[in-house]
């Protein structure tokens, strides 16, 4: 399928010599709606995020990452490492290492936002490419940037590399196509190149981020739903590949990791491990990751606030998938009704496979990036098949309504749910600190630790959305040292200088010159 640009140039062939500034016309336009619609597809995350890109405030590793990058350059890359991402662990300590204060984390969630907007922009061209109508692809691209994942990686200033992930898993499923296509006229050693190349890529963005690196199914998903020139046998060997070359890369980057902890260059954490209890397993599949990925953008919440519409939600996209298949179906036959079906049902699981196979069971939405990604797809293209016979101008609107919903849905999600909350922890800890004078006695700081009772928003999810991060025994000792090290950054060894304590209750038989009570954050609370 040609893009827009190829389009215009075929067309442009044939006009006559004697008109060859329509030529250049056409070509100049071109270029600019290339170059507008690229700045629209930045400009979207970066703008929907900007009030959380440039608000101050940190998370609970944040504070740990920003102290230990300055002052124990290894730390961050062990832990990391022992969680076998070592290349995440890099990355962050570059990162960080170049952060002096919390107000510096807004540059690597300014990053993240152009990462979405980069992950866009090859979402679109990569979809163009495949045979995706423009509007089509263009709702998938913008849609993607906007989902709660996407949410997260851009509030979270720790998430930047997750995006980066995508991006190269994005890239090297491009890769493995370009092989695949190029046939045994293009050479055995530049065919040799292409499959070393998708293997690096895939295999780096696995030591990043696992659950991200299955970003790959995304444009094997959009592949598979556009391209109906294969047969079913062609279709399970083309697809049987592209897993088997996932599975390969991933098994790649195990090994390597397992090389690293026998060696002893890491130490392996305990919580990698595999899952053993599959019955169970699926189960909690179905009841947390599944829905949370169907209803797209309404959030999950703990406490179980509007859980009629986060179900309702999820149910609605799922019938709408299921009516998908059915009009594929019908319209293409019973062997593309059976792919799209398959694909419908496989695909999904098999890019939340990391997380299914890992012993662990925490269903977050940094984790089902992926997943959510491909459900998008499929949900686009159900939507696409059941309006065929709208006009133009309704499909139009309906994108129009559907991407100016999401847009101030993620924008309110980032900003409400994390970064307020996030800030208004950051502001008490720092009002503290203020409090603290260095000249004459050593001064004594108690903070009173907060409670899951002290959030500030009626919605919660695990530690992702209206979380605390000062809930807990280690936290805000770091949060208190960055706030000491950001007033007084010409001061060395300033832990010398004060005795700072931290538990539940104020004891009342000691005398504290400052004390933070953290409790204080239920006074922020918000109906969000």
């Amino acid at each position: 399928m040609s893009t827009p640009e190829t389009i215009v140039s075929e067309q442009s062939i044939a006009v006559p010599i004697g008109h060859a500034g329509v030529v250049v016309d056409r070509r100049s336009a071109t270029g600019v709606r290339v170059w507008l619609l690229t700045a629209i597809l930045f400009l979207v995350p970066l703008i929907a995020y900007w009030p959380t890109t440039f608000h101050e405030f940190g998370l609970r590793d944040d504070y740990s990452n920003l102290r230990e990058a300055h002052e124990e350059p290894a730390t961050v890359l062990k832990f990391c490492a022992s969680h076998a991402r070592p290349i995440y662990g890099w990355l962050l300590q570059a990162t960080y290492g170049q952060a002096d204060t919390v107000e510096d984390l807004q540059w690597m969630r300014l990053g993240a936002s152009l990462l979405l907007g980069a992950i866009s922009l090859v979402c679109f061209r990569g979809l163009r490419g495949l045979g995706w109508s423009f509007g089509a692809s263009l709702s998938v691209a913008v849609l993607l940037a906007l989902m709660p994942s996407a949410q997260v990686i851009a509030a979270w200033a720790v998430g930047w590399p997750y995006a980066a992930t995508a991006l190269l898993a994005f890239g090297a499923f491009f890769t493995v196509e370009g092989a695949l296509n190029m046939g045994l006229s293009a050479g055995r050693g530049r065919v040799t190149v292409q499959w070393m190349v998708a293997i690096g890529l895939m295999v780096v963005g696995a030591l990043i981020y696992q659950p991200s690196a299955l970003f790959y199914v995304v444009p094997l998903a959009a592949a598979l739903i556009a391209q109906r020139h294969r047969t079913l046998a062609q279709t399970a060997r083309w697809v049987a590949i592209h897993m088997g070359f996932v599975i390969a890369t991933l098994g790649v980057a195990y090994c390597v990791m397992s090389v690293l902890y026998a060696t002893g260059v890491f130490v392996k954490s305990g919580r990698i491990a595999f899952e053993h209890h599959w019955g169970e397993k699926l189960a909690w599949f179905l009841q947390e990751s599944l829905p949370n990925a169907l209803s797209i953008f309404v959030l999950n919440d703990n406490n179980h606030r509007d859980h009629a519409l986060y179900l309702g939600c999820a149910a609605i996209v799922g019938a709408l998938l299921v009516a998908g298949a059915v009009v594929e179906w019908r319209r293409y036959g019973r062997q593309r009704g059976i792919i799209w079906s398959i694909a419908l049902v496989g695909l999904p699981v098999f890019s939340c496979a990391v997380s299914l196979i890992a012993s662990e069971r925490f269903a977050t939405y940094r984790t089902i990036f992926a997943m959510t990604a491909v459900l998008l797809s499929f949900l686009v293209a159900s939507i696409r098949a059941l309006t065929e016979n709208w006009a133009p101008g309704g499909r139009r609107i309906l994108a129009s309504v559907a991407v100016t919903f999401a847009f101030f849905v993620a924008q309110h999600h980032a900003y409400a749910l994390i970064a307020v909350p996030q800030g208004n922890e950051w502001q008490l800890i720092m009002a503290g600190a203020k409090r603290v004078h260095l000249e004459g006695a050593r001064p004594r700081i108690f903070a009173i630790m907060s409670s899951p009772k002290d959030i500030s928003t009626a919605t919660i999810y695990h530690d992702e959305f209206g979380s605390l991060s000062s809930n807990s025994e280690w936290v805000p000792k770091e949060m208190f040292k960055r706030a000491m090290h950001d007033l007084h950054p010409e001061i060395d060894n300033l832990d010398a200088r004060y005795d700072f304590h931290l538990g539940p209750k104020l004891p009342v038989d000691q005398r504290f010159d400052v004390i933070i009570d953290m409790h204080r954050l239920r006074k922020s609370y918000t109906d969000n």
